[in-house]
């Protein structure tokens, strides 16, 4: 969401982001998945999540890892802490956490509303031990993802939508941020509800979307990304890109 910012964004809508997220954990188990394999936390490590939004990661890991919640919209902090979810309120940077003590930074759909990606990455690298891992994932430039982001949501949410995705020079800002074994990694996965209503209901929270009726909303997710139906479910097809990495030795 282009000028606005992240912090300023979800102050505006971040209630209704979290209104969804509560009301149907579930939606988003694959993307969650996607990106904790990717990083593999491991019991004893300490994770930094950033954005941390609600504070919906905390119990995807495994137990024993502790999450660093860090958050820059107040409207996310408040609805976070009525859960019990203690977020540090700092920018998308982590500024004021201490350096080089992180095993873990985890980025999820956060870095589209910054442009600063390479300040992003290399203050994110700052925040790692020696040996760190550190995954970004986040909207692919040009992507049916971003097609439907700065075009339909940008249209019916209050907030506007112009994001800053990821290009094809994702691996060289991995690199200039002193990041070592870099990996780029596509993931395919699905958005799954249990109903077209409820797929409808989840995005129209999630994306702060005003004066527009369900069946718009199928009507824009089928055009793309598209839909899937299986099994009595209907599944949101989505897929992010995430650069996987570890700090120096």
């Amino acid at each position: 969401m282009g000028d606005a910012g992240y912090g300023d964004t979800f102050d505006a809508r971040g209630g209704r982001y979290d209104d969804a997220m509560g009301r149907w954990p579930s939606v988003r188990d694959e993307e969650f998945a996607f990106v904790i394999d990717l990083v593999d936390p491991r019991p004893g490590e300490t994770l930094i999540d950033v954005p941390s939004g609600g504070g919906y990661l905390a119990d995807r890991v495994p137990a024993g890892v502790v999450v660093i919640a860090v958050e820059a919209s107040e409207a996310f902090i408040e609805r976070g802490r009525q859960r019990g979810v203690r977020a540090v309120a700092a920018g998308l940077r982590g500024e004021g956490l201490a350096p080089a003590h992180a095993d873990v930074v985890l980025s999820l759909a956060g870095m589209h509303h910054e442009d600063d990606h390479d300040e992003l990455l290399a203050a994110w690298t700052g925040l790692l031990r020696p040996g760190g891992r550190l995954v970004a994932a986040d909207v692919v430039a040009g992507s049916a993802e971003a097609v439907f982001l700065d075009g339909f949501v940008g249209e019916w949410t209050a907030t506007g939508h112009a994001g800053h995705y990821f290009g094809d020079d994702l691996r060289d800002l991995a690199e200039a941020a002193g990041l070592a074994d870099i990996r780029v990694v596509d993931g395919r996965y699905h958005w799954w509800a249990e109903s077209d209503d409820v797929l409808a209901a989840f995005c129209t929270s999630l994306f702060g979307l005003d004066g527009v009726a369900p069946e718009q909303v199928l009507a824009a997710l089928e055009r793309g990304p598209g839909i899937t139906r299986d099994a009595g479910r209907v599944g949101l097809r989505w897929g992010l890109r995430a650069v996987v990495g570890r700090a120096p030795s």
